[in-house]
């Protein structure tokens, strides 16, 4: 599935989602659009921060939200960023080379699903991971609706789109990163592996799993153990899993 060029605008729906983008170091909003005949107090104060920081206020009808938010629930308050939360490969280059020695890269391998997409990045956001890569022209990228659900994780995150895909997983592990992709059929169970150190968690699409130039790159396999009688996992599920028990085993 090949993603469609998206605008320059991007939508962030609801009170956490534009209260964290407020909040986040990398502030990129560029207006909120809200509905004023809301009377909510975090509305009221998350308007009054907006106004404070040089942000754009907007005050619409219900049927203008409704139109910005799509099939997404805004809860009376729209967020506009001005570009996508987006770095390119140059910024991924830099952060690569002042990477933590225990540092973790979460790398999305062409996700079909924005809601899964954005599931992974709320759970990496929670878990502490450095980089989140994922690639510029394939997958669902970062939609309004892979926002919404990230819940604002992405403003706490160093998220990044590239294009030259078997390059940069090398240049991943040149710099010290172990490469593990995450498979049901793998035999390495995820908790009997080390996974303190540079940590590379790979993770494919939905329905075909990692692509065969990805896998081709990985260190080893590793599978998240569940019960015979049911072994698969949403995608979102299993990286959420795999992210905190490397979490855990770097913080003991």
């Amino acid at each position: 599935m090949t993603r469609k060029s998206t605008d320059r605008m991007q939508v962030l729906c609801g009170i956490h989602a534009v209260e964290s983008a407020l909040q986040s170091r990398h502030q990129s909003l560029a207006e909120i659009v809200h509905d004023g005949s809301l009377d909510n107090p975090r509305v009221a104060a998350i308007l009054d921060r907006a106004q404070a920081s040089g942000v754009k206020l907007h005050r619409a009808k219900k049927d203008v939200l409704n139109q910005l938010a799509g099939e997404l629930r805004h809860q009376g308050i729209v967020g506009l960023l001005a570009r996508a939360p987006a770095q390119n490969l140059a910024a991924f280059r830099d952060w690569l080379r002042a990477a933590p020695a225990d540092g973790t890269i979460l790398i999305l391998d062409s996700l079909e699903d924005p809601r899964n997409l954005g599931s992974c990045l709320r759970s990496a956001a929670a878990a502490g991971v450095g980089a989140v890569v994922i690639p510029a022209n394939e997958g669902a990228g970062l939609t309004p609706a892979a926002l919404r659900v990230a819940a604002g994780g992405t403003h706490h995150l160093e998220l990044f789109e590239v294009g030259n895909w078997s390059q940069t997983l090398n240049e991943i592990k040149e710099t010290g990163f172990w490469l593990l992709g995450a498979s049901e059929r793998a035999e390495q169970s995820l908790f009997d592996f080390d996974l303190r150190g540079r940590i590379a968690w790979v993770f494919g699409s939905e329905a075909n799993g990692l692509r065969t130039l990805t896998a081709k790159h990985c260190d080893a396999f590793i599978k998240v153990p569940s019960v015979e009688t049911f072994p698969s996992l949403n995608v979102g599920v299993a990286a959420g899993i795999a992210l905190f028990e490397t979490l855990r085993q770097k913080q003991r």
